[in-house]
């Protein structure tokens, strides 16, 4: 893998290097699916604005000014074109029911935990599946900048300067919102978890 940054990688890019395209796509890829699955609550919604993003990326590298690191302007793109298909969802009540039923939620492979001697059986992993599933709904069920801020800190572990960047407002505005959504979260999931 290519030791150079995203921001080194994004430059070269602009100067027409497809392969550092292909480097930054190798990387961001299951990052970029993850989030927008997060905020969309469906796997094949979330891959077609994941391609979008590496399409708006390719299409703007001669735009790019590593003013802030990659994460920050490549989450705001995907941020965007979440909450663009999420308007378009509303207004277009049929075709979310259509994707829905085409897939439904996204689901992620079950990663047992590792502790101490015990290895967790087939029963473990349906109930940890049931239990992240749970916590999805719980997260797609917020307003969209909660929703956004919460999977921006705790899903891809962005600092509080990054994601204030990442939304376009202050530190302290992060910080109300990642409160409000825990909390949220809390109500909303101490009632179905146990």
């Amino acid at each position: 893998m290519d030791p150079a940054s995203d921001e080194v990688l994004m430059l070269r890019l602009a100067k027409g290097d497809t392969e550092a395209f292909e480097v930054l796509l190798d990387r961001w890829e299951g990052p970029a699916q993850r989030y927008a699955g997060r905020l969309l609550g469906d796997r094949h919604a979330a891959e077609d604005v994941a391609q979008e993003a590496f399409v708006r990326l390719f299409k703007g590298a001669e735009d790019y000014r590593p003013t802030a690191r990659f994460s920050t302007w490549f989450y705001t793109i995907l941020g965007n074109l979440c909450r663009d298909r999420v308007r378009r969802l509303r207004r277009r009540p049929d075709e979310r029911d259509a994707l829905h039923l085409a897939e439904g939620p996204e689901r992620g492979a079950v990663e047992p935990s590792d502790s101490g001697e015990r290895i967790p059986g087939p029963v473990d992993a349906v109930l940890e599946a049931e239990r992240r599933e749970l916590v999805l709904q719980a997260v797609r069920s917020l307003p969209t900048h909660l929703q956004q801020a919460i999977s921006l800190r705790e899903f891809e572990g962005l600092k509080y300067r990054e994601i204030a960047e990442t939304l376009d407002c202050d530190i302290n505005e992060v910080k109300v919102l990642i409160h409000r959504a825990r909390k949220a979260l809390a109500e909303k999931l101490k009632k179905v978890i146990r």
